[in-house]
């Protein structure tokens, strides 16, 4: 683990003093690895709303039924395989 070492103005080391013993937490580090642990996944929920979104702009929606919906999903696994897959080989080549 690496150290990062920042310097708050007193009202906001006031702050944080607070927020840990609010949150039970026995150091600042803690509550720093928080904020940051919720801005990353906030971060990844935004991209892949975002994925989402451009899904739904660039083609015709599938209706799921019983009939379709294990080929949906086992078509849907196969291509993250494959993806998953080629950017293996491809980062093992570099």
């Amino acid at each position: 683990m690496s150290t990062i070492q920042i310097t708050l103005p007193e009202p906001l080391q006031r702050f944080v003093v607070k927020q840990v013993a609010e949150l039970g937490l026995d150091q600042p580090d803690q509550y720093f690895e928080q904020l940051v642990e919720e801005e990353r996944r906030r971060k990844r929920d935004e991209y892949y709303y975002q994925k989402c979104l451009e899904a739904l702009e660039r083609g015709q929606p599938t209706r799921i039924t019983e009939e379709n919906h294990d080929a949906f999903w086992n078509g849907i696994k196969e291509e993250i395989r494959q993806r998953c897959e080629n950017r293996r080989k491809k980062e093992s080549v570099q």
